[in-house]
């Protein structure tokens, strides 16, 4: 449930941005001010808990976010993602909220100073990365995957053909079938260069797209655009009943 994710990001940058102007403004001491920035940051806190939390329980989402600029197809952000990056936002707000009366009083240290940009960049890349990094791409080279301290990349013709079989429903480990293993480049620390994290999207769909680029070389050059998604969308149709499917098992068939 894509619109839980974005919601969730929306008000905690606005009940964090909110907490802080209003901590700018409040008067010394306390205030009206101040009690009420403290509890819309504390009711936003709550919101996003809720909207994350039914996200997951929604389940995870048979669609792509549709990405021309990079160009790919995007699995939606992980809400257990989102959780830790709208977490430590939270937190480092409050952090920075804390310092905020020696801003005013002209009072800010040096390293004060430093710690306000440490939690607000580590804040920023944290979410930046749930948002947008974490999880499969489908671009027109290849698929690639991001994981926080690496990255795999493997490009169409490294796959191999009819592969991947969907995956048993709970699954959140789609195992990828090679049938050129040395095209497969890796990047930092990650599980292994076959096992591609899915707990962010269905994994039938992301096994059905990946197969189908497998099979029809001719469509990937439009990854990216709004058409060839729609294609994509009527080309693997929906889940039937009687789809193939395996458990992972963890090898390489």
């Amino acid at each position: 449930m894509t619109l839980c994710r974005r919601l969730a990001v929306a008000v905690a940058l606005a009940g964090s941005a909110g907490y802080l102007v209003g901590q700018w403004f409040a008067s010394p001491g306390g205030g009206a001010l101040d009690r009420l920035s403290s509890f819309g940051f504390l009711a936003a806190g709550v919101t996003t808990l809720l909207l994350l939390t039914v996200a997951v329980l929604a389940g995870r989402p048979a669609v792509f976010i549709v990405r021309p600029a990079e160009p790919s197809f995007t699995a939606p952000p992980s809400a257990q993602a989102l959780f830790v990056a709208l977490g430590f936002t939270y937190w480092a707000s409050g952090q920075v909220g804390s310092l905020v009366g020696s801003a005013k009083s002209h009072d800010l240290t040096f390293w004060d100073a430093v710690v306000v940009v440490f939690w607000m960049v580590g804040a920023g890349v944290l979410l930046a990365r749930a948002w947008r990094g974490l999880g499969v791409h489908l671009r027109p080279d290849g698929v690639r995957w991001r994981e926080l301290t690496g990255s795999v990349s493997v490009p169409w013709d490294a796959l191999a053909p009819g592969r991947p079989l969907r995956p048993a429903a709970r699954t959140k480990i789609l195992a990828l079938t090679y049938a050129r293993p040395e095209l497969v480049r890796r990047r930092g620390i990650v599980l292994g260069h076959q096992l591609l994290s899915i707990d962010n999207i269905a994994g039938w769909f992301v096994a059905d797209a990946i197969r189908h680029y497998v099979t029809h070389p001719e469509g990937r050059a439009a990854i990216g655009t709004e058409a060839e998604y729609d294609r994509l969308l009527h080309a693997i149709g929906n889940e039937p009943t009687d789809a193939p499917t395996r458990p992972w098992i963890g090898t390489n068939p």
